[in-house]
């Protein structure tokens, strides 16, 4: 009889997709850490491919400061990532136990995670959930980060869903709880709630319902933080203000920079030439294509518009695109669309041959004004039934004086649509907030179940946050092939949580 790979010797949690052990490699007679994917989810090919995608990114990595990613093995049929065991205990439950609430401490930590945060980033890899949780301390002192499980391979985007929240909330950046697409920085704003949290002893975006969370963190302020970190140094608190702007742009340019800043030293020239060759080569390699692709497209669109005589394009030759055209095309537009990271200049609308092709413009007459337009989490914008971009959209539209309509779209939601009179030279700001009458629904399906709300798909249980939906009855429909659709209705509050329970195994199958 061929001896099991490994010896569970106790469960150390559970999570709604993971169950984590502490085993014995037989073979090599060590003790591991075994992440296990549920079984009932190998039929989820997206996430079995991104619990593999995990594995992968993080055997990747060497550092003292992130717990190792020994290989990717399988138990009992259900793939199992094996990591390294490390003696000690989390962030979180060290500073119960202990209560240092020093800056000298928190300086450790922040300079710990940030060299981690260097090897990460340096692969291409943004951890996406950095938390006192997250954060190992072992009996020596070494702090380690751990559970990449929300790891996201940058150049990896196909396996992401745009517009869906993913993260531990209290700890999410701005732009992560917003739903748009993440880049390292996001890593850096975590890391500076966490670091609040050990001089302050308290979570900074605690909050009774995760849409109140939510609204905490996309509305956060850094002047806040002078009360909150007043014992710490000036210089302590400069460095936390800059890792948590609220805009990207604002903020340190990665890790290594961070890490300079608050060590005031820098990583051997060697070893940034080291990581940074992979990434030029990758810009090197993107500014090509672009070149390329503007190239063949000067070329394939031939001569110049014809102008008007006033020296303006025409305009008589713009189309238009209509809402429902739009809507399948979200997942390649979202993609292309990044936040800007400053504000550009007042632009024209964009014709709707394409939402990437910026350099169209729709002719307006001389009595123009201009609207900025914001929208929470995010929404397709449609200016008299013509798409313009997907939020966030940086600068002015400029458009004709007089009435407009704007539709805001979001497929999670109810359309808001907004009347507006522009006047000459007007710059009007128009805001849309999906979530301001949205309530959430948090379900604990057994054992799992696709989610259907008015009739439209969203989910497969088990989920790790609330879903997000309008207020008002919602029809929900929950599927598993093994059972009878359940079919019923639900009332939502705008900023209520609404909890969704159902056993399966209880009712009569199919």
């Amino acid at each position: 009889m061929t001896e099991p790979k490994f010896t569970i010797l106790e469960t150390i949690s559970e999570g709604p997709t993971t169950t984590v052990y502490k085993a014995v490699q037989n073979v090599l007679g060590r003790t591991v850490l075994l992440k296990v994917l549920h079984r009932h989810l190998l039929q989820d090919r997206e996430l079995a491919e991104r619990f593999r995608r995990e594995a992968t990114a993080c055997a990747m990595l060497r550092s003292e400061h992130i717990v190792q990613v020994y290989n990717l093995d399988d138990v009992d049929g259900a793939p199992a990532i094996v990591m390294e065991y490390v003696e000690g205990e989390s962030l979180k439950d060290y500073l119960t136990r202990t209560g240092d609430r020093s800056e000298a401490f928190a300086r450790t930590v922040a300079a710990s995670v940030l060299k981690g945060l260097v090897a990460a980033h340096r692969q291409g890899i943004i951890h996406r959930d950095i938390k006192p949780g997250n954060i190992m301390v072992t009996p020596d002192g070494t702090v380690r980060i751990t559970d990449f499980g929300l790891a996201s391979l940058m150049a990896s985007p196909s396996l992401t869903v745009e517009g869906v929240l993913v993260g531990t909330p209290a700890y999410m950046s701005p732009e992560q709880a917003r739903g748009e697409p993440l880049d390292v920085k996001t890593d850096l704003f975590s890391l500076g709630i966490t670091l609040v949290e050990i001089i302050g002893g308290n979570q900074l975006f605690h909050a009774t319902s995760y849409g109140e969370c939510i609204n905490k963190i996309t509305h956060f302020q850094t002047e806040s933080l002078e009360v909150l970190l007043g014992s710490t140094s000036p210089e302590f608190r400069q460095f936390v203000t800059r890792l948590m702007r609220p805009a990207r742009a604002e903020r340190f340019p990665g890790a290594e920079e961070a890490l300079s800043s608050l060590t005031g030293t820098s990583l051997p020239a060697s070893t940034r030439e080291k990581g940074s060759t992979v990434w030029s080569r990758v810009l090197t390699l993107a500014a090509v294509l672009v070149i390329f692709i503007a190239g063949y497209y000067f070329v394939a669109d031939g001569p110049e518009p014809a102008k008007t005589t006033s020296g303006k394009p025409d305009s008589s030759a713009v189309g238009t695109d209509s809402l429902a055209d739009s809507r399948s095309n979200f997942a390649l537009e979202n993609r292309v669309q990044s936040p800007s990271p400053r504000q550009s200049p007042p632009r024209t609308v964009p014709e709707p041959v394409s939402p990437t092709d910026s350099a169209s413009t729709l002719l307006s007459p001389g009595d123009s004004g201009y609207v900025s337009i914001t929208c929470n989490p995010w929404g397709k914008v449609y200016l008299d039934e013509q798409y313009v971009g997907t939020t966030p959209i940086a600068g002015s539209i400029r458009v004709a004086a007089g009435s407009h309509t704007i539709a805001f779209n979001n497929p999670q939601f109810a359309p808001i649509i907004r009347t507006i009179a522009i006047r000459k030279n007007e710059d009007l700001p128009v805001e849309a907030d999906f979530l301001k009458a949205s309530g959430y629904l948090l379900f604990n399906i057994s054992p799992w179940a696709e989610i259907f709300i008015d009739d439209q798909y969203r989910e497969t249980t088990p989920l790790s946050t609330p879903l997000v939906v309008s207020s008002g009855t919602r029809k929900i429909r929950l599927s598993h092939p093994s059972f009878s659709d359940q079919v019923f209705e639900v009332g939502v509050n705008a900023g209520d949580t609404v909890k969704v329970s159902h056993d399966f195994r209880r009712t009569k199958p199919q």
